[in-house]
């Protein structure tokens, strides 16, 4: 009897208790205060990509750590087929072979990914998992153009230039499952060339393509509302062989100039017309891929020659050399240069990346208060002919 009535004591406090912890807790009341929202997903960083443009082509993910250095991650198969190191129209495999700049791209809020397959004239469209960085394939795409080989991407809407065939710059809505739908595919306006790269104006009102080997005209395409491209304005670059262009300013372009072996900067207005302010000679052969720090002071030119130019940026446009070999690396195959090409830097303007395509490696350097660059360290990509490696992007 005592056991008894000592329990059901213990069960009437327990009672009482669970109705006070209920009502200081809002709990059976319509008025209570709702739970916190949960807290938003981490914004990823310190990952960089590039492509081996293999025959089975392939995404590899590193990660940039906390000095700047990088090591592999992982690998995504981009469900398409690159170029092996073989560029079209040849027989031998040599150091970039997509003959561009900017194969693989990152949108702007760090989303999705983009890869062009020049084997099997594709891009792959993936997502990037926000936590981790790595990629998951959401759909390879053919397209009609011939050989993709450079890409820009704004709101929605993807750009693709293709360096063979009728040379050729494509406009496609991205869907939801990553397919590409075509809005418009246009001839570029000239007799010759092979075009190198496409990149979107920072305000989202024209593409602009460098023309390439065998031309020296720049073409700017206006965006229509629905991504479409309207009628191209073509302009004499100054330059006779424009291959990398990139935006250090809103009304500020800057070009490589592969026979002059120079850096060439030009206004941009508002109808997408370029006018040269000046050239400054590196001396350095080859001089295509270009890279801007996010503050718009310093630019480096990769080269042919397997070396690094680094350049200071003035306000009106003007630029001074400040290093021809800022930075540079031994070919490591007989005969082959080690050929500096696509390179990407960090957004907080501390770090450069740079592939070096005759060497099958990327070289992560950092930047000086004053442009210089110091090696941190190197990665090994471990293509097959390690001739192959093409573009570079990250977050």
């Amino acid at each position: 009897m005592n056991f008894i009535s000592t329990n059901a004591a213990q069960r009437t406090l327990m009672a009482a208790a669970i109705a006070l912890t209920l009502s200081a807790c809002g709990g059976g009341n319509d008025t209570a205060t709702p739970a916190p929202a949960p807290a938003p997903a981490p914004v990823i960083a310190n990952q960089l990509y590039a492509q081996t443009n293999e025959t089975v082509n392939t995404i590899v993910h590193m990660v940039r750590n906390a000095d700047g250095s990088i090591s592999v991650k992982n690998r995504t198969a981009s469900g398409g087929a690159g170029l092996n190191g073989i560029k079209p129209g040849t027989a031998a495999a040599a150091p970039n072979s997509l003959g561009s700049q900017n194969s693989v791209i990152i949108s702007a809020d760090k989303t999705l990914l983009f890869a062009v397959n020049g084997g099997d004239s594709s891009v792959s469209v993936f997502s990037i998992d926000q936590t981790s960085g790595d990629l998951t394939l959401k759909k390879s795409t053919r397209l009609l153009g011939s050989t993709p080989s450079s890409l820009a991407y704004r709101n929605g809407f993807l750009y693709v230039m293709f360096q063979t065939g009728a040379n050729q710059v494509g406009a496609y809505a991205v869907q939801a499952d990553g397919a590409l739908a075509q809005l418009s595919l246009q001839n570029l306006p000239m007799a010759n060339g092979a075009p190198t790269q496409v990149v979107v104006s920072p305000d989202g009102n024209f593409i602009v393509v460098s023309a390439g080997v065998a031309s020296n005209v720049v073409v700017s395409y206006p965006m229509n509302k629905d991504g479409s491209l309207g009628s191209p304005v073509s302009n004499t670059a100054g330059v006779t062989t424009p291959f990398a262009g990139a935006f250090a300013a809103p009304t500020l372009y800057l070009s490589s100039d592969i026979s002059g072996r120079a850096l060439a900067s030009y206004s941009f207005t508002n109808a997408g017309v370029l006018n040269l302010i000046g050239s400054v000679v590196s001396g350095e052969a080859a001089p295509c891929w270009l890279v801007i720090t996010p503050n718009g002071k310093f630019a480096y030119v990769g080269n042919g020659a397997g070396t690094v130019s680094s350049y200071a940026v003035g306000a009106g446009g003007a630029l001074t050399l400040l290093r021809a070999k800022a930075a540079t690396e031994a070919g490591v195959l007989p005969g082959v240069n080690s050929v500096s090409g696509d390179s990407w830097i960090s957004a907080d303007g501390k770090f450069l990346y740079a592939d070096y395509l005759g060497d099958d490696k990327v070289v992560a350097y950092s930047i000086g208060a004053d442009g210089s660059i110091v090696k941190l360290n190197e990665q090994i990509i471990g293509t097959m002919n390690q001739l192959s490696l093409q573009g570079l992007a990250g977050i």
